[in-house]
């Protein structure tokens, strides 16, 4: 560049520059004595670098590729050419790990073989892979893999704007509403409560928002299917309605989350996908006492998280710093995650746990944060 100054790319596509400030992005960066510049895809990136960092959402155009588009095909070759060979690169986030989240079967599969499933600290509802609209076929998968009525089904690529299209199938009549390839996952009661776990490498916050209304037993035999889309019922922008109402019963008792466990959780996922910018959705159901992940994103909105781009940022040029004294290749930093917390009354450092009220949840309304902190 003819400033001199280290290059950090940048690309998004037009949708999530809405979400994500340039502009103010540009101003972090060069806040640190960089300087930021928007990546065109459609042209050589070894002709628009060199760059010391490269920060994208191209889940678009990998889906893209994935589905034939030439295009599309040409511009993620070229991108993992550049990355291939300029290995120093600090990238948020790799490619191959992106890859594993953009496909909702491999992504609850890796999370079931965790450490912390598979000595029951964390959960995830049984869940089956659907290929086809035979309803001998699906009742089969379901017994397979212990899928029970009523289920949520989920389109298999978990990205765009489809993948925000789900039903709640409740009884074998609904079975012809099954929309192949698609993930079949048991639904939990959780009391209408979604807890978003924002990730930005060694810290996370926790933001609450609306979800799905419990379902009786004794509404499975007669329901019609229900079609929704997940965006409305939990974004930032959601808000109750008839379909995520919580009955007062539900409200009192609805559990809170274990944090220990997502402690656990952000440090194994890191461990497996050297991820910076993620997100895990969980429930908590007071039912069995449980909690669950049912899905994880690539570089969510993080609606309700304040300053997530500084965080962002000095993630970035903390990895760019660490290369530079130790020679490591810029993965992400390693170390416990930041812990959640809601005032330092509360955080018991010695322990590094975090203490919150019984009530504080239960009183927490749409859209509330709890604050991220280092440990």
């Amino acid at each position: 560049m003819s400033s001199g100054r280290k290059c950090v790319g940048c690309w998004f596509s037009a949708k999530k520059k809405k979400k994500v400030n340039i502009k103010s992005l540009q101003e972090i960066v060069e806040s640190y004595g960089a300087e930021l510049k928007e990546i065109d895809i459609s042209k050589s990136l070894e002709n628009q670098g060199p760059f010391v960092a490269v920060i994208h959402k191209m889940t678009d155009r990998m889906i893209e590729a994935m589905d034939g588009n030439t295009v599309a095909e040409n511009n993620m070759r070229d991108v993992e050419k550049y990355l291939s060979d300029h290995p120093e690169t600090v990238v948020v986030d790799p490619l191959p790990s992106i890859r594993k989240l953009l496909d909702r079967f491999e992504t609850y599969s890796m999370i079931r073989d965790t450490d912390l499933c598979k000595r029951g600290e964390l959960h995830i509802p049984t869940f089956a892979y659907i290929t086809s609209r035979d309803p001998t076929h699906i009742l089969e998968e379901m017994a397979k893999h212990d899928v029970e009525f009523p289920f949520v089904c989920k389109k298999s690529i978990a990205h765009g704007s489809a993948s925000h299209k789900m039903s709640i199938i409740f009884n074998k009549e609904g079975l012809t509403d099954v929309d192949p390839p698609c993930v079949v996952q048991t639904f939990i009661n959780h009391e209408a409560q979604l807890h978003k776990i924002y990730v930005i490498a060694n810290k996370y916050q926790v933001v609450r928002r609306p979800s799905l209304r419990n379902f009786s037993k004794e509404s499975l035999k007669d329901h019609n299917t229900i079609f929704f889309n997940s965006h409305d019922i939990s974004s930032g922008e959601s808000s109750r309605s008839k379909l995520t109402t919580p009955t007062d019963d539900d409200v009192s008792t609805a559990l809170n989350l274990k944090l220990p466990a997502i402690d656990a959780l952000t440090e194994e996922l890191h461990s497996k996908l050297k991820m910076t910018m993620y997100g895990v959705d969980i429930i908590a159901s007071r039912e069995t006492g449980k909690q669950y992940v049912i899905d994880v994103n690539v570089f969510p909105g993080y609606d309700g998280v304040p300053d997530f781009l500084h965080t962002l940022v000095e993630n970035v040029m903390g990895r760019l710093e660490q290369k530079k004294i130790n020679g490591t290749n810029g993965i992400p930093i390693s170390g416990s995650p930041g812990t959640v917390h809601i005032n330092c009354a509360d955080l018991d450092r010695d322990a590094k746990t975090v203490k919150i009220p019984a009530k504080t949840l239960s009183e927490w309304e749409n859209g509330g944060d709890i604050v991220s902190s280092d440990i």
